[in-house]
């Protein structure tokens, strides 16, 4: 069966979390821009919003929020923010250790179509992605850095797989 086949197959609708990751934003310095932009750009794909946080740069609040999506009933959760190399980017520590299976390809994909947008800096994102299983289901959970431009890329990427990534997540084991 090819990819077209399992993507025909692959749930249309989702339920979906977003949590943004910001010291600043978390204060109310800074307008959330990414995470208002995922927000809008899934919504009008026709999907439903269960779960939005901003959450400060600290693993147990970010571990917390995640669990709260979970617990929220979301399908796909996307994070914005944390996954630089600044000492403070702690978003893929504190997502890592979660994940049943990573999903490495999406930030392989992410980084070369940052690549093409930001040149060589696209090497100091650390995107990721992969599935977390609990209580019989399974939630994808989808990675990104936290300006309006790695939204705009990543969404794309979540729009086209997400679904697909869900009917695989959710085969018997």
């Amino acid at each position: 069966m090819g990819v077209v086949e399992h993507k025909r197959k692959a749930p249309k609708r989702f339920k979906f979390a977003v949590i943004t990751v910001s010291d600043t934003a978390s204060r109310g310095e800074k307008e959330d821009k990414s995470g208002k932009f995922l927000i809008e750009e899934l919504e009008r794909a026709g999907h439903e919003k269960v779960y939005y946080s901003v959450v400060p740069d600290e693993k147990i609040e970010i571990i917390g929020a995640i669990v709260e999506a979970f617990k929220a009933g979301a399908d796909v959760l996307v994070t914005s923010g944390g996954t630089g190399i600044a000492p403070r980017d702690v978003t893929v520590e504190s997502v890592r250790p979660l994940l049943d299976k990573e999903l490495s390809g999406f930030g392989e994909v992410f980084r070369l179509l940052s690549y093409e947008e930001i040149g060589t800096a696209a090497v100091m994102t650390r995107a990721t992605a992969g599935i977390i299983r609990s209580s019989g289901r399974a939630m994808a959970v989808f990675c990104l850095p936290g300006s309006l431009g790695a939204a705009k890329t990543g969404v794309k990427i979540i729009l086209n797989e997400a679904g697909h990534v869900l009917k695989h997540a959710g085969e018997r084991r």
